[in-house]
Order: structure tokens, then C-alpha cells, then sequence
């Protein structure tokens, strides 16, 4: 009977089961274009604005790095200016646990690690030389990283990464005048300052003191800025899904108004309340299941056509594709309870007058 209502008023079920559609296929593309550029956004901002330190003072080396190296809390160190371009190669220094963020342990005298963006042709365990000097040197390469940060990927040249005793043995560089610090994700780095700098100057002099020069405040606006994406994506969700549920609400609840002789004539012929309630259910689940589906597929594919426009490559996974369908399908659902509910309490004179 469900079946045959809705059949009988064909032209006005286009508007409910266009808002299931849209609700769904928003949903899906706002999850995976909303998770694609989550991860984007990670990766590019989120290597502009790591969570690090730097500090600066007259004389920092070696020792210095490992003082600081040793605080359980910090993730690696390194000296900004532990880097010489030769040649077209940027040769730069990394201590033990820097090279062990490149999934590197260690690197022995000659060995370095290249950006495999950059070195498309070179295969691990390849004997290179370049130029270091008035000389050239050869290294064995050990092997391949890829630069995130978009600052170091706009500087020219080829990024080779040496040991830090490789590279002050052959450029013969000891000392320099800032440190970066770097600290896991999930710490904040600005408690940590205090003990930084009370263990940098233990045993320096009051004219040689280590200050810090800059803070993680990058890194705090782009947590800001992913913080804003989940709230946007979150809104855009929700307004979908009252998109879809309206239009159930508004096909069940049209559909009873319409349809409101026929209920009394049904009751009169002892058809009770909960049955007549079922079909206006039923109804309108045909409605959401087939707007499901529908959006499901159009969703996949707008995700596709729209991240290729707007060079976000979408992010598909079966639990949110599923959660997109299920929560869409549900909520709408659920707007429809009311209305169907009210059919089955139509009285049956005012029903018949009707």
C-alpha cells in the first residue's frame, strides 16, 4: 500500500528525494574533500609551523646540541646555520636523532641522504660525487627523504643531509649563534623554555647567556587554523543533513494532509493505528533509502570532479562512506516519525469530513 501512495502523487516525491540526495552526497564530499585538505593542511602548514624553539647566544656548539638533545622532552636539535651551499647542493648537518626523523640512524663518514623528489634517477647504495670545495668528494648514498616544509623547498638547489661530524669535518664549521629545538607534537613547547635555558646556561658566564629568540607561536596558529576547518566542515555537515531530513518531513507530512479521507476511511474499515502509521513510514523509507543510494553515488563521484578542480585530492574510507549514508538515511528517518505518527492518530470523524 506504502508502494502504491507513493506512486500515486509521483511529482511530489522529486523534492524530498532531491534533498536525500543532496544531504548524502554533501555529507560524503564534505567528509572527503573536508579530510583531504585536513591533510594538506598538515603537511604543508603544519611544516611551516612545527613545534620548536630557537634560541640563540655568542657560542653554540657541539656540546650545546647535546645537552639539549639529552632533555627527554625534545624531539631533535639542530643549528640553522649547520648548512653551505656548493655547487648547486645545499649540504646540510644532522645530529643522530634529527636523522632518525628521516628514518635514518646514523650515517657514517661520506654516507648522506638525498630528497628522493629531487634525485628521481639515484638508487640506494649509488656512489655520487660532488663538488665540496675546490674539490669534488665522493658519498654513498644511504638513503631518501622528502622535504615537506615549503620553505626549503622553494630554495634552490639539491638538499643533501651529511652526519653532523661529516660536515663540520669537511667544511670545518664548529660554532654558531642560534639552535632550533624541536618537541613532539602533542607537547607544548613553550612550557619547556624555562628548562631549556636554565640547562644551556648552567655553565656559561653572564655575558655568553643563551636567550630564546622565537617561540612557537606559528605552530599555535596553524593548530588554529585546523581547529577552524573541523568547526567549518562540522557546520556544513549538520546543514545538509537538516536539508534531507526537511524534505522526508516535508513529503510524509504533505502526503498524511493529502491524504486524510483516505485515513478515515481506512480506520472505519478497522485498519488500527500503528499499521497506518507503518505505511507513511514505509513511505518515505523507500524515499530515503533510494536518495541514499543516489547520493552515494554522485557523492563518490562530485568528490572526484571537485578535487580535481580545486586540487584536493579526496580521501575515500569505507567507515566514513558508510557513517555518511547511515547518519544521512537515519536523520532523515527520524524527521519523518513525527508526521507518520500523526497520521496514525488522525480521529476518524474529522478524517472523513476531510
Amino acid at each position: 500500500m506504502a508502494y502504491r501512495f507513493l506512486m500515486g502523487s509521483r511529482g511530489k516525491i522529486i523534492f524530498p528525494l532531491s534533498g536525500v540526495i543532496i544531504s548524502t552526497m554533501a555529507l560524503i564530499m564534505t567528509l572527503s574533500l573536508g579530510e583531504g585538505g585536513k591533510r594538506i593542511i598538515e603537511k604543508d602548514l603544519g611544516a611551516i609551523g612545527k613545534n620548536r624553539i630557537l634560541v640563540g647566544g655568542d657560542n653554540l656548539g657541539s656540546k650545546d646540541l647535546d645537552i639539549v638533545e639529552r632533555l627527554p622532552f625534545v624531539e631533535y636539535a639542530m643549528f640553522p646555520q649547520e648548512r653551505i651551499v656548493e655547487n648547486g647542493n645545499i649540504f646540510m648537518g644532522y645530529s643522530k636523532k634529527a636523522l632518525k626523523v628521516l628514518g635514518i640512524n646514523y650515517l657514517r663518514e661520506n654516507e648522506v641522504v638525498l630528497d628522493k623528489s629531487q634525485n628521481g634517477n639515484k638508487e640506494l647504495g649509488e656512489v655520487i660525487y660532488l663538488q665540496t670545495g675546490r674539490d669534488k668528494r665522493q658519498f654513498k648514498i644511504k638513503g631518501f627523504y622528502q622535504e615537506e616544509s615549503p620553505l626549503e623547498t622553494m630554495k634552490v638547489g639539491k638538499r643533501v643531509v651529511l652526519g653532523r661530524e661529516s660536515f663540520g669535518r669537511i667544511f670545518g664549521r664548529k660554532n654558531y649563534r642560534s639552535l632550533v629545538i624541536s618537541f613532539p607534537q602533542d607537547e607544548d613547547g613553550v612550557e619547556y623554555i624555562p628548562l631549556v635555558l636554565r640547562e644551556l646556561n648552567r655553565s656559561r658566564f653572564s655575558y655568553d647567556k643563551v636567550s630564546i629568540l622565537e617561540t612557537p607561536d606559528v605552530y599555535k596558529k596553524v593548530e588554529r587554523i585546523k581547529s577552524f576547518v573541523n568547526r567549518s566542515l562540522f557546520i556544513l555537515s549538520f546543514i545538509s543533513l537538516i536539508v534531507g531530513g526537511m524534505g522526508v518531513f516535508n513529503l510524509i507530512g504533505t502526503s498524511v494532509k493529502n491524504r486524510t479521507s483516505s485515513i478515515g476511511i481506512m480506520r472505519t474499515m478497522g485498519m488500527d493505528k500503528k499499521t497506518i502509521k507503518d505505511i507513511f513510514l514505509i513511505e518515505g523509507l523507500m524515499v530515503i533509502v533510494a536518495g541514499g543510494l543516489l547520493g552515494l553515488i554522485l557523492g563518490l563521484i562530485s568528490s572526484k570532479v571537485v578535487g580535481l578542480i580545486l586540487k584536493i585530492p579526496p580521501y575515500f574510507s569505507v567507515t566514513y562512506i558508510l557513517g555518511a549514508l547511515i547518519t544521512s538515511m537515519g536523520v532523515s528517518l527520524i524527521f519523518g516519525v513525527f508526521p507518520a505518527k500523526k497520521a496514525g492518530n488522525e480521529n476518524i470523524v474529522e478524517s472523513l469530513k476531510n
